[in-house]
């Protein structure tokens, strides 16, 4: 018998985790993303005179096969723990909130992850899947391991959770502040977070903002303009010391992470027909690490 052929639609974590899971066992896959390169949202975004961390701002390792993972990609430089002075905070003020947790972070940008992880694998960059016909015909089987709601236009029949947008923003700042990340309760801002603080990245004093879910589909068809500057509107709110803004800019993930509240999916991927299976971090939480082990258990369907 040979071995089943495998397309994988979309080459985010998931999808990488399931190429490499499946090339474990013998199981050839082609990656088909439509970026240019692999990653999804935990991608760098680029930001003269470097790059900047718009999607996944850091993710834990729980799992033991994930954290195996991480350790590997921690010893050959692509991963490495951040250690910020986190912070609670609100328009009220901030509160240093120090805890143990190891934060991992790609270096020297969140992308070198994906990199690492897509390394021998066969992907097609650029290239946009508006019907699985040709793959059905072709492959074996397909993994559609990209947003919930984009899987849903290309197969029938099933209702896999929505995703939540996020409206994420970058800002260079011409002064420090007292605590390098916050989680926010805010009506517009959940996460804001100093870039520059994390291992590797060269430039200074360049913040993220992430938007609420519900504010950013709230706002979802604002400009960019007027999104960006309602952001930094609201983090000069929030950050301690009065800034002035040097650069900025801004991108919508109009698919993010699942609402929050949304239970994990049975199984950690959804099996849509006897030929196509669903998998994404919206299976198993939103986290990086759910990404992961979804686009496994994938692979162990297969």
């Amino acid at each position: 018998m040979t071995s089943p052929q495998v397309a994988i639609v979309g080459a985010g974590i998931a999808g990488l985790s399931c190429a490499r899971a499946l090339a474990e066992r013998g199981i050839t896959s082609q990656l088909f993303d439509k970026s240019r390169g692999p990653g999804g949202r935990i991608s760098s975004k680029r930001a003269a005179p470097s790059a900047v961390d718009l999607g996944a701002q850091y993710f834990t390792a729980r799992a033991p096969a994930f954290q195996a993972q991480v350790e590997t990609a921690a010893q050959a430089g692509a991963l490495a723990r951040w250690q910020p002075r986190i912070a609670t905070a609100s328009s009220e003020g901030f509160q240093l909130s120090p805890d143990d947790q190891n934060r991992w972070v790609g270096t020297p940008r969140m992308g070198a992850f994906a990199h690492f992880l897509a390394e021998g694998l066969d992907i097609a960059p650029s290239t946009r899947i508006e019907t699985l016909d040709a793959l059905r015909q072709r492959f074996d089987r397909i993994v559609l391991a990209i947003p919930a709601d984009q899987a849903r236009d290309l197969v029938s029949g099933v209702a896999p959770p929505a995703q939540a947008p996020c409206w994420a923003a970058w800002v260079d700042i011409d002064v420090d502040q007292p605590f390098d990340a916050a989680f926010v309760s805010h009506d517009a801002v959940r996460w804001i977070a100093n870039d520059s603080s994390k291992p590797g990245r060269t430039h200074s004093r360049r913040w993220v903002v992430h938007a609420t879910p519900q504010w950013s589909q709230d706002h979802l068809e604002l400009s960019p303009a007027q999104a960006l500057s309602q952001l930094i509107d609201a983090a000069r709110t929030i950050m301690p010391a009065a800034f002035s803004v040097v650069d900025s800019g801004i991108h919508r993930w109009r698919f993010a992470r699942p609402w929050d509240g949304q239970a994990p999916v049975d199984g950690g991927c959804i099996l849509a027909d006897e030929q196509v299976i669903l998998a994404g971090d919206y299976c198993m939480g939103g986290r990086v690490e759910g990404a992961w082990l979804s686009g496994r258990h994938a692979a162990e369907l297969i």
